[in-house]
């Protein structure tokens, strides 16, 4: 494997593979190589919804001759519903149902790439991620950044926190068990129900690790889960009472329609005191975009991690990545409009036009 640092020189064709081609993108990356290959995403719930519409584009495309087949993997399937990842030359395929869940979150994601690529599997190519490395990741891990998101806290906009501003103080009194009632931030009189997401949720780690900066779990505090970004999760006797991290991408997307509306009715919070004091969203129904800064602590770089041991290496450096030699369309900003579509705030390029990080 060729030495590699945060960003590299040029926009000239990666090494052979299958690479990502979509409509109305001019290439640096190779064209077709005559093997037909199917690249599988899985993992984080935040950018499952824009991987798909990433696909889906390229598995359409006229320039897509081979064809290669892009798959982004849903985190969850609905109640019965199976979900099957073709074969190809690496890989047998795989059927993903009730008794062979899919990945859920960013951790899941991530020990599915590690364990298929460890087997010289190829199930696995791509692992969506929200978070960053994990002291837990392999070494052989290289995590592409290709998209701004923020997390700030929800809810309910009928409910007990409805019209809340909270402070970092707060927010994190919140989930410490110090503040047990929305009267206490300037809500109405209802006892808080603290909600987190799953566990393996990349949205979870940031929210913990970064904006709380503790496991609430270990605090004197009850805690129920939530699948992440869906707040129609939260049981609904507790919707009027409790709160959730959201991710900003998401709930831009389901606010514009752009994808299912899970939101029920929960409002982006504003979060003072943690770099970036204005709302976390600007806009209305339909116009809604990110308004936080890069300075906001809720502020996390998203992520798509790809397993150097993986046989299917080549290709997903190709579609997701870049090298030495250049970036992928993704990386080389062609699809600023799908990312600010789907809610979030693209990289900006480096001297050499490249729109994504390397860590």
């Amino acid at each position: 494997m060729r030495a590699r640092t945060a960003r590299f020189v040029g926009i000239t064709a990666v090494a052979a593979g299958a690479c990502l081609l979509l409509p109305g993108t001019a290439g640096a990356v190779p064209g077709p190589n005559g093997l037909p290959e199917v690249l599988a995403a899985a993992g984080s719930d935040t950018i499952a919804d824009v991987t798909n519409a990433i696909f889906t584009a390229a598995n359409t495309d006229a320039t897509n001759v081979d064809p290669d087949k892009y798959v982004s993997i849903p985190p969850v399937l609905a109640s019965g519903a199976s979900f099957t990842v073709p074969s190809d030359s690496f890989d047998a395929g795989t059927t993903y149902n009730a008794a062979n869940p899919p990945a859920n979150g960013s951790g899941a994601g991530k020990t599915a790439l590690a364990n298929a690529a460890a087997a010289g599997s190829a199930s696995i190519d791509i692992a969506r991620s929200s978070a960053g490395r994990a002291g837990t990741d392999p070494a052989t891990f290289e995590f592409y950044g290709f998209a701004k998101d923020g997390v700030s806290w929800s809810a309910s906009s009928t409910g007990a926190g409805a019209g809340v501003t909270l402070t970092l103080a707060q927010l994190r009194g919140i989930y410490s068990g110090t503040i047990t009632n929305w009267n206490q931030v300037g809500g109405a009189n209802a006892a808080i129900t603290v909600y987190l997401p799953q566990a393996g949720s990349g949205t979870l780690a940031f929210f913990t690790g970064t904006v709380l900066g503790f496991d609430p779990t270990t605090k004197p505090v009850t805690v129920k889960r939530f699948q992440e970004n869906e707040g129609n999760t939260i049981a609904a006797a507790d919707q009027a009472s409790a709160i959730a991290p959201y991710s900003v991408a998401q709930w831009v997307a389901q606010g514009n329609s752009v994808v299912t509306d899970k939101r029920a009715g929960f409002f982006a919070g504003t979060l003072t005191g943690a770099g970036s004091d204005a709302a976390p969203v600007s806009g209305s129904a339909g116009t809604y975009a990110p308004a936080f800064t890069d300075g906001f602590l809720g502020a996390r770089t998203v992520y798509y991690v790809l397993d150097t041991r993986s046989p299917s290496y080549q290709a997903a450096l190709n579609a997701v990545g870049f090298d030495s030699t250049g970036p992928s369309k993704l990386c080389a900003g062609s699809l600023a409009t799908t990312l600010t579509k789907y809610g979030f705030k693209p990289l900006a390029a480096d001297a050499n036009g490249v729109t994504c990080t390397l860590s």
